[in-house]
């Protein structure tokens, strides 16, 4: 008996604790819900005491009290405040301010997109695009919105360019050393133009993470960014087509064949033609059909491609992406070789990392994604891939390049453009020179 009492009263002991603390918290919200009164109140009354100085355009007094009511006071009304705030330096010219606000909204993420426009117009009319591009990079984070893009893109895509007065160059791989002929032999310039190595070779590759393969006074070998040798074909190769990480193409007698960095064989078969691609996979063409092998030579697919498309590169792959074509038409492969969509297209080119340039049965080209869909009509005379947000189109004749909205942003008025790699692109001006185009705020895309 005694122990249900003691049952008893410790239940009823919890239930007086329940209620002393359900009672503690009644008068707490009552404490908060008085004191957020009194801070609506007291809030409201700096604001209709800013109102006041307004109307008498005392808008330097109409701010002091807004920034109280702001800092001291946290209500529901903060967010309107901050609007009318905004507006008020806007209306008493008190400009520094104003942006200021707005660069401080757009790091709070709240700014709307008007805002942000407002504040890109004006970096963009004192000439610094750095923070222009800023503001939007910073806005983009929180407002999803095409126009922001398309102002980003505005400026993104500045430019300057420089005259390189040679017979023929060769597309480059992204560290920018470029295979260069004179019209007599072969030589290397940097991205800016300046001599790297001089024009002494018959034959010469591009550079692949630091080595080339060059052809002097009969013999191939392979050097390095100085024009050291490091190795020697000793196969008498009738010619190099390409280097990679991991092998160097050689042809002898017609046929084509893998050889290690070294000029050792790597397999006795033989090809008809070969394309290495960075990503590691090997395009190899036997009978007029085509097959992807890995990087231990085997096979990945079947011979059944009848034909793989060329980037600017000279390689079918950037990246897990790359073009080809069937019996149906040209279409969109992962390195796995499995199609990316059944899509075809009646002409294709090469994959550079973004839009694809594809065209209709009449001859005219537009862009694709890696889905298939036209994302830009067909309606250019050719055409070239998206890379670096950029597509090369050749209009009435001349060539110019087009962002993804399909406006176009460098002037279509040279003979020859070629894809941009990272920065910089390949062009021939209007006087057949070669100019290399570097983009000015590349590293904000």
């Amino acid at each position: 008996m005694a122990k249900k009492t003691n049952i008893v009263k410790k239940a009823k002991g919890n239930l007086n604790l329940l209620l002393i603390l359900l009672l503690i918290i009644c008068v707490l919200c009552a404490l908060m819900i008085l004191t957020s009164n009194d801070a609506e109140k007291e809030q409201n009354a700096l604001i209709e005491e800013a109102q006041e100085f307004l109307e008498e355009k005392l808008y330097i007094r109409a701010v002091e009290n807004y920034l109280v009511a702001l800092d001291d006071y946290d209500t529901k009304r903060n967010p309107e405040l901050e609007t009318e705030l905004l507006a008020i330096y806007k209306e008493a010219g008190m400009m520094g301010d104003y942006y200021s606000m707005i660069e401080d909204r757009i790091d709070d993420k709240v700014a709307s997109e008007e805002e942000v426009v407002v504040l890109y117009n004006m970096h963009v009319e004192s000439g610094n695009y750095h923070n222009a591009i800023k503001v939007i990079n910073n806005s983009l984070v929180y407002i999803e919105s095409k126009e922001l893009q398309r102002l980003k893109e505005e400026i993104c895509y500045e430019y300057r360019d420089r005259d390189v007065n040679l017979t023929e160059m060769i597309q480059p791989a992204s560290d920018w050393l470029i295979p260069t002929f004179d019209g007599n032999k072969w030589g290397y310039v940097f991205s800016d133009g300046n001599l790297m190595l001089a024009n002494i070779y018959d034959d010469a590759t591009r550079f692949c993470e630091g080595y080339a393969v060059v052809k002097l006074d009969g013999v191939y070998t392979r050097i390095d960014e100085n024009g050291y040798w490091c190795a020697v074909d000793k196969a008498n190769l009738d010619d190099v087509t390409d280097i990679s990480t991991q092998a160097i193409v050689g042809v002898k007698g017609n046929q084509y064949y893998l050889y290690s960095l070294d000029f050792e064989l790597l397999t006795e078969e033989s090809y008809d033609c070969v394309y290495l691609n960075d990503n590691g996979v090997y395009c190899v063409q036997k009978g007029g059909k085509w097959a992807l092998l890995d990087e231990d030579l085997e096979q990945i697919t079947e011979y059944e491609f009848t034909d793989v498309v060329l980037n600017s590169r000279g390689q079918v792959f950037t990246g897990k992406y790359a073009v080809v074509k069937d019996e149906s038409g040209y279409y969109f492969i992962k390195s796995n070789g499995n199609a990316v969509t059944d899509v075809r297209f009646a002409e294709a080119k090469g994959y550079e990392g973004g839009l694809i340039a594809v065209a209709d049965s009449g001859g005219k080209w537009g862009f694709a994604d890696i889905d298939g869909n036209t994302v830009i009509e067909y309606q250019y005379t050719d055409a070239y891939s998206f890379s670096s947000g950029l597509g090369a189109i050749n209009d009435a004749g001349e060539w110019g390049y087009v962002n993804q909205f399909n406006k176009i942003v460098i002037e279509a008025n040279y003979q020859e453009a070629y894809p941009f790699v990272g920065k910089s692109a390949l062009v021939k001006n209007e006087m057949g020179i070669y100019q290399i185009l570097t983009l000015r705020f590349y590293d904000y895309l």
